[in-house]
């Protein structure tokens, strides 16, 4: 049993016993140019956008899909290379990045009906417009990083839990003992961001796959009762949810507290043919995205900035031969769990060589191209591990990936690998140590 104690105003009034609902679905993008963005960037961004017109303002709620646009010099705060080796993904050139002199910034409101469809529309353009520049995208309301390929592969009308992450920080400045868990990213598709307060460390991991699975529960219902039944493929049990006041740099619209009494199972999934994992995101600390000081709206309007950049954190040790999980601390953020499924896969791979012990079975994660140009993660159980490639019977029915179905034979290459699970004879399990940053 696992109980979570987990935190805004919202417009409507919600039918007797439920919660008030988020107003509408909003979201915020920038992109990095080098050195400056120049008036065609501007152009061409502005053209590919025209499907959501522009406003000086957004109203309280969003009848029609609106978007704000502004655009900033280097006081915004431009990525360095150490940011984007911690949370950036296929950025090829991080220095270029770094010497960007200028960033277009987009805010977006709509509809929650229509949020899907605004924020493709939004995805498009800035993958054309990233695309033909060699800018870089910003989703503002994680801080993931994306190199222009990386952003087109993104599926904007993928899984939620594909854009949004889970946030992990101290209860307070003096207090490194207790914690405190954040979603930030689903006010994109107007649900509600969630909060868990006073989290033991070693705990984390469950409550954010309770996270999860009560952000995939949520997200189908046009309103919210303060208890709502959570059945999904990695926990089971009551939600308990009230509003509550965010923090200065929490989501500030659309925020709830959670109780959750229940189970969490946190890696049955890759070898019984569970739910694959989608693309891994960061756990960040962002404050809400507005336009710094000194920035020239492209129309008037736009809220003002802050954005944090946090520390960074080495991967941990693992030891070697002997197939067992890194001793080292519990991953705090993507970067560190990818880290440290690098260094286990050397651990495995010699296990592999020497011969895994009876009734033991290895799987991995990998990114497959769907039929949209996306990217889905599928699991396979490795069967054969040679020269830098791993191959085995895929386990996880593909959701957008054509020409593939579980039991067929892929190859993986080692630098591929996203993710594994190492299953003991006794039943016990290692491994899956991104999923709760998805």
């Amino acid at each position: 049993m696992l109980t979570l104690l987990a935190a805004v105003s919202f417009a409507a009034d919600p039918a007797p016993g439920a919660l008030p609902i988020v107003p509408d679905a909003r979201f915020a993008l920038a992109l990095y140019c080098n050195p400056t963005c120049g008036e065609e960037v501007l152009d061409a961004l502005d053209t590919a956008l025209a499907p959501i017109p522009a406003t000086d303002e957004f109203s309280e709620h969003a009848p029609e899909p609106a978007r704000i646009m502004g655009i900033a010099g280097e006081e915004f705060g431009i990525p360095d290379p150490d940011f984007v080796d911690e949370f950036g993904e296929g950025v090829q050139d991080p220095a270029a990045l770094s010497a960007s002199k200028e960033v277009v910034l987009a805010w977006f409101a709509g509809p929650r009906e229509q949020a899907f469809e605004t924020f493709a529309t939004a995805h498009a353009a800035f993958a054309s417009v990233a695309a033909s520049t060699g800018g870089w995208v910003e989703d503002l309301d994680t801080q993931m990083l994306f190199g222009a390929d990386a952003w087109a592969a993104r599926d904007p009308r993928g899984s939620v839990q594909s854009w949004f992450v889970v946030d992990r920080e101290p209860m307070s400045e003096d207090d490194e003992v207790r914690l405190r868990l954040v979603t930030r990213g689903l006010r994109r598709y107007g649900d509600f961001d969630l909060v868990v307060e006073d989290v033991a460390p070693d705990a984390a991991g469950d409550v954010a796959w309770a996270l999860d699975a009560i952000a995939e529960t949520l997200h189908p219902l046009p309103e919210v009762a303060p208890e709502v039944t959570v059945n999904t493929d990695t926990a089971r049990g009551v939600a308990k949810l009230s509003v509550a006041t965010p923090r200065e740099d929490d989501p500030q619209d659309g925020l709830l507290r959670v109780r959750f009494a229940g189970e969490v199972t946190v890696d049955d999934g890759p070898l019984v043919a569970a739910e694959a994992p989608v693309p891994a995101q960061p756990d960040v600390p962002v404050a809400a995205p507005a336009r710094p000081d000194g920035a020239q709206p492209l129309t008037p309007g736009a809220p003002a900035p802050e954005t944090l950049r946090p520390p960074l954190a080495g991967p941990a040790s693992v030891p070697a031969v002997v197939p067992a999980p890194s001793t080292g601390p519990a991953p705090r953020s993507l970067a560190e769990a990818r880290a440290q499924v690098r260094a286990s896969l050397v651990t495995y791979e010699a296990a592999w060589a020497a011969g895994l012990p009876g009734g033991d079975h290895f799987a991995i994660s990998a990114p497959f191209t769907t039929g949209t140009g996306g990217q889905e993660y599928l699991w396979i159980e490795v069967a054969r591990w040679s020269g830098g490639e791993l191959s085995g019977p895929l386990v996880t029915a593909p959701n957008g990936v054509v020409g593939l179905q579980p039991g067929d034979e892929v190859v993986v290459r080692e630098d591929d690998v996203y993710d594994y699970v190492y299953k003991h004879a006794d039943g016990r399990k290692d491994g899956n140590l991104t999923r709760p940053f998805r």
